[in-house]
């Protein structure tokens, strides 16, 4: 292990026991994380029983990412890249019973969440209304103090959100970016059990955790008010992964 690694190791750990480093969950009030991906990669262990421990971490991976996983003394960053390989080492399908035309849409469906519905929600919390997040946000800390803190993340997300593109819009069009998206994974949905059928996958993962940032943080997100009023099948599905696999998440929440 290198010496950074170190730094993040567990004194004591247990062999083919994935440990998974997330942004500590006292930054989080309402949700279970801050980070759509943590939440993302925690249900999609929960869903196929690999053993686990969650262990908040202030420190991000080598590739300067949060979450990131320890397993058998390895790091091993990035949500996507570490469920293909633990997918692989516990013979696990992240897409059961879907064929290569379904995995080609699962792959879209994740990629257009993750890389694009995310972006509306960054942008209104962390550059637009960083006031009415600070009450959602490092709950434990003073006001000032996380004043300070969204402040230094108001100005890098914005370059970040103007660098992709989707920044250079209007606050009005890049809301109704995030609700078309919505609306794209509600028509999908329709009245099937999971987004890609009678099993969970990872699209499952993916659209609980990036959307459980606006579902459950009671904020006036524009694109919450779309879900609340024109997708109830988005609230059953939510409530559907809750209720099955992640049957403590309003303990959770208060942590």
């Amino acid at each position: 292990m290198s010496e950074q690694q170190d730094t993040k190791w567990k004194a004591e750990f247990k062999k083919d026991v994935v440990y998974l480093h997330v942004i500590p969950r006292s930054r989080a009030r309402a949700v279970v994380n801050i980070s759509p991906y943590a939440i993302k990669l925690e249900l999609w262990l929960r869903i196929n029983n690999i053993p686990f421990e969650t262990i908040d971490c202030q420190a991000f991976s080598k590739k300067g990412q949060s979450p990131f996983i320890m397993f058998n003394k390895e790091e091993i960053p990035d949500s996507n890249f570490i469920i293909e390989f633990l997918s692989e080492y516990f013979s696990v399908n992240p897409f059961p019973g879907l064929n290569a035309t379904e995995k080609a849409v699962a792959r879209a469906f994740i990629k257009m969440v993750e890389e694009n519905t995310s972006w509306p929600i960054f942008i209104y919390r962390y550059v637009e209304n960083i006031d009415e997040y600070s009450e959602y946000f490092s709950p434990d800390q003073p006001v000032e103090v996380r004043k300070q803190i969204l402040g230094k993340l108001q100005e890098w997300v914005g370059k970040r959100a103007h660098g992709h593109g989707i920044g250079r819009h209007s606050s009005e069009e890049v809301q109704k970016v995030g609700c078309d998206d919505i609306q794209a994974i509600s028509d999908f949905l329709g009245q099937k059990k999971f987004m890609m059928g009678d099993n969970p996958t990872v699209v499952d993962c993916s659209v609980f955790g990036v959307l459980s940032q606006v579902v459950y943080v009671p904020m006036g997100y524009p694109m919450r008010k779309y879900i609340m009023e024109k997708c109830p099948n988005i609230l059953q599905l939510f409530d559907r992964l809750k209720n099955t696999y992640w049957t403590n998440w309003d303990e959770e929440c208060k942590m």
